[in-house]
């Protein structure tokens, strides 16, 4: 389309040139004959130019038609690829559901495959990207190495300031390139590493899961034990409330029998009692004698009165 865009600019570009020095001969030219003449290749020109339009019509229609056509075959192959791509997905997550750990030689659980699928998915979403951008960086490199290599061809009016910047920019995108393939290879080893560490991760879950089981087992034996244990235990705590209750019957029945620290203070109060009324018969013998005396003492004085009296 360029190329006849170009071709019709200088069939145009000519035509005025044409028109042009026509019209300088015709400014001292007035006769019907010339004009005639004119209007003739006028007439010629806007049939040449309407052919051309057409043609470049139809030319635009069939590129539009060739455009499409591979824009659908490549929506095809995109399908197509799509297609494949779930299709091994589906496959290797149906191996992996059928595989079986080397080491506790127990079927990986869903979720962890399910995750492995998602985490894979990631990382070739990721190597797709810096593929297509290294695509892009190389078909840029192209473009640019081509538009040198039209430079150089035509290199006489080339400037040596620009084919040094050439140059640098070459260098530039050279760099950038390889920057971008040390990622893709730093990002190959990561998955590499990922995908090490992942398998080393579901071998300790596998372990950790059948050591969980066996704590499970055990569980459930303990807490069969404990459940009758704690009927044992209910069972003998109401005998003991039972028992509890015949002994307080009992107490009742058997008044201080039985009841120690009743028992004790009669016995300390019975003591207490005898001892009270030993101390009461000595104070009885006492006063007697105390008695005895002071009448003694009342006959003296009043004898003693009497005789002072009758002297």
């Amino acid at each position: 389309m360029r190329e006849n865009n170009s071709q019709l600019q200088h069939k145009l570009a000519e035509f005025f040139k044409r028109k042009k020095t026509d019209n300088g001969a015709g400014k001292h030219e007035h006769d019907p004959k010339n004009v005639t003449d004119q209007e003739e290749r006028y007439h010629k020109y806007m049939a040449n130019l309407k052919g051309l339009k057409t043609e470049q019509e139809a030319m635009k229609e069939m590129y539009a038609q060739q455009i499409e056509e591979v824009r659908q075959k490549c929506q095809e192959k995109l399908q197509q690829a799509q297609q494949e791509t779930e299709a091994f997905m589906k496959l290797k997550e149906e191996v992996a559901q059928k595989s079986y750990s080397s080491r506790t030689g127990r079927p990986f659980p869903p979720h962890d495959i399910e995750s492995y699928i998602q985490r894979e998915k990631q990382k070739e979403l990721e190597v797709t990207t810096m593929r297509l951008e290294n695509i892009q960086l190389k078909n840029k490199l192209k473009k640019q190495e081509h538009l040198l290599k039209e430079k150089e061809e035509l290199s006489e009016g080339l400037h040596l300031i620009d084919f040094e910047q050439l140059k640098i920019e070459n260098q530039t995108y050279n760099e950038k390139i390889e920057e971008r393939n040390e990622e893709l290879m730093k990002l190959r080893k990561k998955i590499t590493n990922t995908v090490q560490v992942l398998t080393h991760v579901k071998q300790k879950l596998q372990f950790v899961q059948v050591e969980n089981e066996e704590q499970k087992i055990g569980l459930k034996d303990i807490e069969t034990k404990v459940s009758q244990k704690r009927d044992i235990l209910n069972r003998t705590k109401q005998a003991k409330d039972a028992l509890r209750v015949d002994n307080q019957h009992l107490q009742q029945k058997c008044g201080m029998l039985g009841n120690d620290p009743l028992l004790y203070d009669y016995e300390e109060r019975k003591d207490e009692k005898e001892e009270l009324t030993n101390l009461l018969q000595k104070l009885k013998i006492k006063h007697t004698d105390t008695t005895l005396n002071c009448n003694k003492l009342h006959r003296k004085i009043e004898g003693a009165e009497k005789v002072t009296a009758t002297n």
